[in-house]
């Protein structure tokens, strides 16, 4: 009995070329998202990170006065204001570069240093996409130790009123002012 060719042929198991396509689409797609999301978490991550280290320099400067109170040194409190705060620590935060007289030294992302001309902490962020520009038009996030001096109106105090780290600019990471 005669059988027809087409139905002797066994039957392609495989991908069409369209179908192939398709799939490939598909997985750039989800790569592309779950790449940006990946990103999104890191500079997310990163911008923690600077958070705490600047934590760690105001909990730094507190222990800094407390003891300079206690050994009566408290005339010299405000020479704070002047120096480098990296040297409070125990150890310098990952990526410190050292002091810099230059005003925007070339120091590669993700970097801390300190601004010995200006006296501020300095961050170069790795990861800036959600960071708005600053004033300056730079995205270099600068911090210094603040004096709180008393007001002239009040003659009595003729000491500080107290000390803090600040950002010399507030900024926006993540669309929230900090600062």
């Amino acid at each position: 009995m005669w059988a027809p060719v087409f139905a002797t042929r066994p039957r392609h198991a495989g991908l069409t070329l369209i179908e192939l396509i398709v799939v490939v689409c598909i997985v750039a797609l989800c790569s592309t998202l779950l790449f940006e999301r990946l990103r999104f978490y890191q500079e997310a991550a990163e911008k923690a990170t600077m958070e705490y280290t600047v934590a760690v320099v105001k909990s730094a400067l507190q222990l800094r006065v407390a003891a300079m109170l206690l050994r009566g040194e408290g005339k010299d409190i405000a020479s704070l204001a002047r120096a480098n705060p990296v040297e409070w620590l125990m150890e310098p935060p990952p990526g410190y570069r050292g002091e810099f007289r230059a005003p925007q030294p070339d120091v590669p992302r993700g970097s801390w240093y300190f601004d010995a001309t200006r006296k501020e902490l300095v961050y170069v962020p790795d990861l800036d996409g959600h960071l708005e520009r600053l004033a300056d038009g730079g995205k270099r996030l600068r911090f210094r130790v603040r004096v709180d001096e008393p007001k002239e109106s009040d003659p009595e105090r003729k000491r500080m009123t107290g000390m803090r780290v600040e950002p010399v600019v507030p900024y926006t990471w993540f669309y929230r002012q900090q600062g």
